[in-house]
């Protein structure tokens, strides 16, 4: 049960390896870290699945998963104290916000690089209360992958 059958370097070179892909793959891959959709989710229990089967290799002990655990958490504290410390670190790794509209213009190579639908920037704009978009002065997608929605000075 506690018996490795890997060196417990092994374990934390194939943990910290795969880290980093899995960060560098959903980074590239998910504009919206604070809302995920379902085909989102399926890719998260898939990838999370086949990443602790991937740490662990044919190790089925629990000193391989709590070594391989550890790891992952250890990598996160590092990544996240890099981040608050080096801001350009943090923009690599968050993005940056990106404006989408600025005076009640849509700023279409934005919304296209993001892959934002005029429906889905239309949503934010509705539930911060206008209706069109000639009411907007600037509509930001927030690095959570939210979308803020300041109105026109009146």
């Amino acid at each position: 049960m506690f018996e490795l059958h890997l060196p417990w370097h092994e374990l934390v070179i194939r943990s910290a390896m795969l880290y980093g892909f899995v960060l560098f793959i959903l980074r590239l891959a998910n504009r919206e870290g604070g809302t995920i959709s379902p085909v989102d989710q399926v890719v998260l229990i898939t990838v999370g699945d086949l990443v602790a089967t991937a740490a662990v290799k044919n190790d089925d002990s629990l000193t391989a998963a709590f070594i391989a655990v550890a790891t992952f958490v250890a990598i996160g504290w590092l990544v996240n104290i890099v981040a608050y410390r080096y801001k350009p670190v943090a923009r690599a790794l968050d993005g940056a916000p990106l404006v989408l509209v600025h005076n009640g213009e849509v700023k279409w190579d934005n919304m296209n690089k993001e892959k934002i639908t005029m429906d889905e920037l239309m949503q934010s704009v509705r539930l911060a209360g206008h209706a069109s978009v000639s009411e907007i002065h600037v509509a930001m997608l927030e690095i959570n992958g939210t979308i803020s929605v300041i109105s026109r000075p009146r």
